[in-house]
């Protein structure tokens, strides 16, 4: 008989009330290292771009500078390992912001211009 261990790694719940509107986007793989599987994997409440990449942000004295202005936060975590895949982009509704994934995205989300990028993204 052939058993296997898994380990399953889940992401806090981003979601700060049942309201929401998502669309549908392809996600890239695009800059996205494997894990110690070989997958690759965008993960629920990461920023994403209009090029479905994974936005990532850089912080500087207080200041917070996104790689591309986000156009929605990824609703469900997808494998992208094999390239493109389809993915559901949150454009509105309440987030807990320090659940978002990404190194400074909390600070990031309460800026100005993540108001700008996603006015329809309220914190909570």
């Amino acid at each position: 008989m052939y058993a296997k261990t898994v380990n399953y790694d889940n992401t806090p719940e981003f979601l700060a009330a049942e309201h929401h509107v998502c669309f549908s986007a392809t996600a890239v793989n695009t800059g996205i290292t494997a894990d110690s599987n070989g997958k690759k994997w965008i993960i629920a409440g990461s920023l994403i771009d209009a090029n479905g990449k994974v936005v990532t942000v850089t912080e500087s004295s207080g200041n917070y500078t996104p790689s591309a202005a986000p156009v929605g936060i990824a609703f469900h975590t997808v494998d992208v390992t094999e390239g493109a895949q389809p993915i559901s982009l949150m454009v509105e509704g309440y987030v807990i912001a320090e659940r978002l994934q990404g190194a400074n995205v909390a600070g990031y989300a309460a800026s100005a211009a993540f108001k700008t990028a996603l006015p329809e993204i309220k914190l909570r």
